[in-house]
């Protein structure tokens, strides 16, 4: 009997200590499950909307904190996901460099890409813009936009890519398509290819308005090397001569729509001028080598015929090259006297259109015209040229005394002879005139002729 009661009571025992430990057991393993569970239900996640690079924070030093942080980047063909994640541990925390903020917002702004799988070739010029358009971060297709830009602003290039864009002075990249040397005119595109608008019989009060744009040099050393080329016809001669000189976005499918377009372009004005008894033109003092004639036909009311005005000769009769009727522009212009088309009728008006001018142009050059003089027996050959374009120019001669024996305008002619009827000293020079305005002076040349000519006494 009382050793079944022993018995009894260390059983009792025994279960009593095998109930706490599982109770501990399971009170254990709720409380990790909780735990785990809270963790990473609570973990910010940021999502980016542009490919980004993940931005390097410091993060401050601490000792005694529980809590580390972990960033893990997963990169999608759409965005580049962020996943940051927090754990507890009893551990001490080490020293956190790269964490961001969980309260740190998506980035919005593409990050900064220095690679460049293009070649580029450094330049040093001014383009225009020829249509609105927007400059890149990249010099290729679908790189993020950067700026947008007007027709006509001058840029500043720096490089060209061999992908096809020009690099501005900013780093911006724009597509070569949208600059050009020049400036591009727009116009109303339904004004008449056939009839050409009034031309007007006076200049407009003020002749003297600038135009930086159409550089008359360049446009007048195209026509010195197209002139007789064969290729197009006079209007299409015309525009390229006028895009060589800086303005683009003319028409070059007839002459009547050519004179439309300059005298709507507001570049320069147009003015009725004629021939002279004899046939040949003259020009108001205010025309400049590289302006526009174009002839004109009272009866059909369009113009005929398009030429690039080239000064006038000693005689002060106008030169100009032409295409399809060649001319070199170098003597006086002579033309037809009626209507190509045959309609019966005589074109003696023609519309010269003057450009406003070019101030680069308009002023003095740095060096002056240089004259050579050759003599033989009773002459004397003088021979002059200048880097610079000018619109009238004389040949003065003294003598010994210093008294002008002779004064003669020579247009933009180069050369002339003379014959003297003494062989005392001479000096020779040469003043040449830009605008209305500017008197350059050529060297002084000193000179004696072998022979003097017999004065003819008839």
């Amino acid at each position: 009997m009382k050793t079944s009661v022993k018995y009894i009571l260390l059983c009792g025992v025994a279960m009593i200590i095998s109930l706490v430990m599982m109770s501990c057991s399971v009170n254990k393993g709720q409380n990790a499950s909780s735990q785990a569970t809270d963790t990473f239900s609570t973990a910010p996640t940021s999502v980016e909307t542009t490919p980004a690079t993940t931005t390097d924070t410091a993060a401050p030093k601490t000792t005694t904190a529980q809590t580390t942080t972990q960033t893990i980047i997963v990169k999608t063909t759409a965005a580049t996901t962020t996943q940051t994640t927090t754990t507890t541990t009893a551990a001490t925390t080490p020293e956190v460099t790269n964490a961001p903020p969980a309260s740190t917002a998506p980035q919005s702004v593409p990050a900064v890409d220095n690679s460049k799988p293009w070649k580029e070739t450094a330049l040093d010029k001014e383009l225009y813009v020829n249509t609105y358009c927007f400059s890149r971060a990249r010099a290729e297709i679908g790189s993020a936009a950067v700026n947008a830009y007007y027709s006509n602003q001058m840029l500043k290039v720096v490089a060209i890519t061999d992908t096809g864009y020009y690099k501005l002075e900013n780093g911006e990249y724009i597509h070569t398509d949208f600059l050009s040397d020049g400036y591009y005119v727009t116009f109303n595109t339904t004004s008449s290819k056939y009839e050409a608008a009034p031309i007007p019989k006076k200049p407009p009060a003020d002749t003297e308005k600038t135009c930086e744009y159409y550089d008359p040099r360049k446009s007048l050393a195209y026509a010195a090397e197209q002139w007789d080329s064969g290729i197009g016809h006079c209007a299409a001669f015309g525009q390229a001569c006028i895009a060589a000189g800086g303005i683009h976005g003319l028409t070059d499918i007839g002459a009547t729509p050519l004179y439309n377009q300059l005298l709507a372009s507001g570049l320069g004005f147009a003015v009725e001028i004629s021939r002279d008894e004899e046939g040949y033109i003259r020009v108001p003092d205010y025309a400049f080598p590289g302006d526009i004639m174009l002839f004109y036909c009272p009866k059909e009311n369009c113009m005929v015929h398009t030429l690039l005005y080239n000064g006038t000769d000693k005689e002060g009769r106008a030169k100009a090259y032409a295409h399809n009727e060649a001319d070199d522009g170098q003597q006086a212009l002579e033309y037809y006297s009626f209507c190509p088309d045959w309609c019966g009728a005589d074109i003696d008006n023609l519309a010269l259109f003057c450009w406003y001018r070019n101030p680069d142009v308009m002023k003095m050059p740095d060096d002056p015209p240089t004259l050579t003089v050759k003599t033989k027996n009773t002459s004397a050959d003088f021979n002059w040229q200048a880097d610079f374009l000018y619109s009238n120019s004389e040949l003065v001669v003294l003598n010994k005394s210093g008294k002008e024996v002779y004064r003669g305008k020579m247009g933009t002619d180069t050369e002339q002879s003379l014959t003297f009827y003494s062989t005392e000293q001479y000096t020779a020079y040469v003043e040449m005139y830009i605008g209305s305005e500017i008197t350059v002076k050529s060297n002084e040349v000193k000179f004696n002729v072998p022979k003097a000519a017999s004065k003819n006494k008839n």
